[in-house]
Order: C-alpha cells, then structure tokens, then sequence
C-alpha cells in the first residue's frame, strides 16, 4: 500500500555570507538541518531548525534549568515539612555577620501551587530565641529582578530540631558566588564585575527604599546564575533572626552598600596580579594595570572607610556608560526571548491543530460507527495526514521532513486557497483542495465529535 509520493533530492545548497551557493549533502541523521518546502521556482537552499522553532541554546538552556528543577537528590531530608515537599538539598554557606549563620538551602515543591521554592533554612534555633516572623510582610513587598522574592517564614521541628525557613523563589542552576569561585565558574572580565556591582546596586536600591537593609550581604548570600544574572538569596533572614547588627537602618543600609566593595575584593583576589604587598602590613587587594581608571575609581570609592557616606547616585555616576552597556544587554536578551516565544506560539497552534486531526482520524464516532473517519469531510482529513505525515519518495521510503510538516501545518492553520493535491493509498482517487477547505472540514468534523460545550478552543 502506498501513499502520495514526494520526489526529494540529495543534495542541499546553502547561501554563505557572501552569496555564494554550496553544495552540502543531505545528512538524513541530523535534524538540525531540514529542507524548506519550496516552489518549482525556488532555489534550493539549507536551513537551520531554528528557521522553525526555539533557538537551539536557548532551547538547551532551558530543558537543563527544566531538568534541574524537576530533579530530586536522595537525601536524609524529610519528604514533606509545612506545605513543601521533595525536598532536595542545594548548599550550605556560611554568612558572615557579628555572629555567623550557617544556611541551608534547600529546593522544595509546594503543595498550593505545585512551583519550586528554595527553603533557607536556619537550624538549632536556641529555645529562648523568638524570630520576627511579622517582618516577612515588609520583606513581600520588595519587586525587583535581582532579588529572590520573600514568600514566607515559618518555624520547624520536621528537621529534628527547632528550624528557622524563609521561604525564596526557586533559581534554577544559580549558586552562591563562593561556590562559583571555588568550582572556577565566575569571569575575570571587567565587564563581569561592572555588571556585578550595578545589578546588587539595583538589589538594595529597590530593599532600601522599602525600608528594609539586607544587613548580611556578602559572597555566601549572592547568587549568580549561569547567565550571570545576580540575585541577593538571603532577603529578610536577618531581620526575622533579630539581628541587631546595626544601630539604625541608615546605618545598616550604608554597611549594605560597602558590602559591594567587599564582594569586589573577594573576586579580585583570585588574581595575584590584584594583590599588593607592603612591608610591614597584609596584603592589600586592588585593582591590577588591566582594570581602567573608572574602576579603579569605583572601588577606591566603595572601599575607603574615609568615604563619608556611599549612595546609589554615587555608584551610577561612577559607572557612567557601563549603566547604557547593561540596558543593552537586557534588550537584547528581551529581544531574544521574544523572538522565541513568537516562534513557540506559533507551534502552540500547531499542536492544536494535530490534536484535532488525532481526535477525528481512525476512530469511530458516538454511536459506534467504525466507518465514520473514513467518510464524508472526516476522509479528507485523513487523505491529508497522510500527505504531512506519511510521504514516500520515489524509491517508496518513507520521508521524514520536518520542514514539510510545518509549511503545510502553517498553510492549515492560515487556510490558505493554495490547492494540494491529495491521494487515497491505493491510488485510485485523487482529490485537489485548498487549505482552507481542509480547515473547514477539520473543524466541522471536530464539532461533530466534540460537543460545543465541552470543545476546546
């Protein structure tokens, strides 16, 4: 039994750079290279997957952070504790204030929404210790992207003991800057560290306008991706834990923004040239001959306790052009994410439509008629499934052409009046329609099947 047959030819011919046509073989193992549907009067031309679909990086990208989110380790860690369960451990840090904390973070599910959540918690809390559990309100109001927004805190003994949680939103592949640095994983660029220290300025612009002070902000507690976005992951911990690590929240905002400077030190000292030696006093870190003078400046200016007082207008008119450069980068990386939702919306559509062709064809219909897909409107959309989705080549092998699956689905979906010619198996009918007679037909034989009350649309 045969279907509609498709003559296809080996050879490919891609346009370089210059205009220049070549010759490449079609390699039938590799999808990220498809054949255009073309006209008798095209030029055969190469193109890649993503003429169809997501950018391929991106793509990958994403399925990694879908992997990672949806992975749970094994652990000693119960399954449930409030209303989060598989829990799956990311790190543990060690965050340097008047009294270090050690913070435990941990991914988590929820039970009300079913997203991913990361579960600072804070373990053998001292009997006698209250923590500010109120303050988590003030904390739920802070909007901004460079801060892991504050859902909730609770206390718990699900651990084994008396647990501190504050509850953060979940960053897929994203781990502190000490962990970063040790696995060897964070740039040594300028550019890196201009973008650090105006995405955490960003971060305490929009938590001290709240009102609110980070209080312990340092390499343990940032969070950098693997985009390098940066994101301050201990919001709200120290206020709950009634810290008094500053006298006044002016106070504790102004340790907030020289904490910038020392995030800079720790990522310069990685490089001896950055390094200084003085006789007679430790080692000093500062900028070596490859960094500008506007660095220099900004780092002398975020590190010199003569500084009277360090303020975010300061930090912007320091960084002056930089600030244009990292707009940039965010269009740009909007621009790409756009593009790329366009491309899937489109594929959404898609699937629609082969869902509706997979509900009407090779079935019977309500009152059991195993005759009904192949007969009146239902037989065409059969004829023309088997036109997408079954094609032979002259050889009678079977052709698996991404690209004409698409053309022709877009051109369904458009109800283009371009006619196809379509083919029974046996070869002995052959009827020419447009694409819009093929829509009509999918969803009057849909309606048919599905009740208008219960149709998806």
């Amino acid at each position: 039994m045969q279907t509609s047959k498709m003559v296809s030819d080996l050879s490919l011919v891609s346009i370089d750079s210059k205009g220049a046509a070549s010759t490449t073989k079609d390699d039938s193992g590799d999808d990220y290279f498809m054949k255009l549907p073309q006209s008798n009067s095209q030029t055969p031309h190469m193109q890649s997957v993503g003429y169809f679909a997501i950018d391929e990086n991106l793509r990958r990208a994403l399925a990694r952070e879908m992997h990672t989110t949806y992975s749970v380790d094994d652990s000693e860690l119960p399954f449930q504790v409030h209303n989060y369960y598989s829990l799956s451990p990311l790190e543990t840090v060690e965050a340097y204030t008047p009294g270090s904390v050690k913070q435990q973070a941990i991914k988590a599910q929820s039970i009300s929404d079913g997203r991913h959540y990361t579960l600072n918690r804070i373990a053998g809390l001292q009997s006698g210790q209250k923590p500010e559990l109120g303050v988590i309100d003030q904390w739920r109001q802070v909007q901004n992207p460079n801060v892991a927004h504050v859902h909730e805190a609770f206390i718990t003994h699900a651990f084994g003991d008396n647990s501190l949680v504050v509850v953060h939103d979940y960053k897929p592949l994203a781990a502190s800057l000490v962990s970063k640095i040790a696995e060897n994983q964070v740039p040594a660029s300028e550019g890196f560290l201009w973008s650090i220290v105006l995405q955490l300025t960003s971060a305490l612009s929009a938590i001290h306008a709240a009102g609110l002070a980070v209080h312990m902000l340092d390499a343990a507690t940032v969070l950098l991706s693997p985009t390098n976005r940066v994101y301050i992951g201990s919001g709200g911990l120290a206020d709950v834990l009634s810290m008094q690590i500053s006298p006044s929240i002016e106070v504790a905002q102004q340790s907030d923004l020289r904490s910038i400077g020392q995030i800079l030190r720790v990522l310069l000292n990685r490089n001896p040239e950055n390094v200084v030696a003085v006789q007679g006093q430790p080692p000093m870190v500062m900028p070596g001959l490859a960094y500008s003078a506007e660095f220099k400046e900004l780092f002398r200016y975020l590190n010199h306790h003569v500084t009277p007082v360090i303020t975010v207008e300061d930090i912007l008119r320091l960084a002056g052009s930089r600030v244009l450069a990292e707009l940039d980068a965010a269009r740009r990386e909007t621009d790409l994410l756009l593009d790329n939702l366009r491309l899937e919306m489109a594929n959404g559509r898609l699937v629609r439509l082969l869902c509706k062709m997979n509900f009407i064809t090779e079935r019977e219909d309500s009152a059991g008629d195993s005759k009904w897909s192949e007969t009146g409107d239902r037989y065409l959309v059969k004829l023309f499934r088997d036109y997408v989705f079954h094609m032979v080549d002259e050889s009678s092998r079977p052709v698996a052409n991404m690209a004409h699956v698409v053309g022709n689905l877009n051109r369904l979906d458009a109800g283009s009046p371009e006619k196809v010619m379509l083919m029974s198996r046996d070869e002995k009918s052959c009827l020419v329609v447009s694409y819009s007679e093929v829509k009509r037909c999918i969803e009057g034989a849909y309606q048919e099947l599905v009740p208008s009350a219960q149709a998806w649309k």
